[in-house]
């Protein structure tokens, strides 16, 4: 298979393996896999599934990314490849913000310091976060990440590495059925969210959600939480990590609000409400804290370098 090798300059600061653990979230994820430095994944790029190996080549004041491709025709699809690493690890975006907020509060400080270069993430397509939400609802993220991994194997684009899968395409799940999912672990009704979700992704009118970009949060959550199957948490949830909206704390979240209580040294039963009350302090950036705090948990049980 063909390769072609480039190069991408990241805002700083910004650390590869900090920014990949929050999109793997557990060490048995298959499609976002990240051994010895490198970040592997399979992408698809309009009919085309590409390769990716990402390593962070220089650090400090002026970070690089070495980005090497597997497919094809690599050089046609190198400006697609490179939006498309560019938006999943965040490397166009500005947090000088949230590190100036954070230099004036301790707590945050903290956490800042110990995971600083953690970039906001997002997953590929709007449609990847809508059936991560879908997979881990009512489960454990460790549960739902086993049925993410089967379903990548069903019908997920096999990359040159003929072990990887991509995140399967939203038009191999719209024409699968309910009993097919199930037998990779969703439950019939979940089947049946997932493949009415990959239809709508699949329309040509509103590929992939476009038409929700463009909206003020609440607007978009209320739009989201018009399709059948997507309540609340799993409009937030995808407004975070499919649109990148970085001041959305996903409040029905049961492990990311014990995260935050435990974060905060704070005990009792943690609320919807009390949790946007405790945020509030660091707004526009209780989504971005999310990601820490995920990654913060990684890091604790050393997984990651800190």
């Amino acid at each position: 298979m063909p390769e072609l090798t480039f190069t991408l300059r990241p805002r700083p600061p910004f650390r590869l393996d900090l920014t990949v653990w929050a999109l793997r979230r557990r060490a048995h994820n298959v499609v976002d896999r990240f051994d010895d430095g490198v970040w592997r994944r399979v992408l698809v790029v309009g009919k085309s599934a590409v390769g990716i190996a990402v390593t962070q080549t220089r650090t400090g004041s002026r970070p690089e990314i070495e980005v090497r491709t597997s497919a094809a025709r690599p050089q046609a699809l190198k400006a697609d490849v490179s939006a498309i690493v560019t938006r999943m690890l965040g490397l166009d975006r500005d947090l000088s913000g949230f590190y100036k907020l954070a230099r004036d509060d301790a707590r945050l400080g903290e956490l800042a310091d110990r995971l600083r270069g953690m970039k906001p993430v997002r997953y590929a397509t709007v449609f990847e976060a809508f059936a991560n939400a879908v997979a881990c609802q009512l489960v454990s993220l460790s549960a739902g990440m086993h049925v993410l991994n089967r379903i990548a194997e069903a019908f997920g684009a096999r990359g040159a590495a003929a072990e990887m899968r991509s995140f399967p395409p939203a038009a191999a799940i719209a024409h699968s059925t309910p009993d097919a999912l199930r037998a990779l672990g969703l439950s019939r009704q979940k089947g049946e969210y997932l493949i009415g979700l990959a239809r709508l992704a699949i329309d040509p009118k509103d590929r992939d959600f476009a038409s929700i970009a463009p909206l003020a949060n609440d607007d978009a959550i209320a739009r989201l939480s018009k399709i059948r199957g997507v309540g609340r948490w799993t409009a937030e949830y995808v407004m975070l990590r499919g649109f990148g909206r970085i001041n959305i704390f996903p409040g029905d979240d049961v492990g990311g609000r014990n995260k935050l209580f435990e974060w905060l040294g704070v005990d009792g039963a943690p609320t919807y409400d009390g949790v946007a009350a405790m945020l509030e302090r660091w707004h526009p950036y209780g989504g971005l804290i999310y990601l820490h705090l995920i990654v913060n948990s990684v890091a604790g049980g050393g997984h990651v370098a800190a």
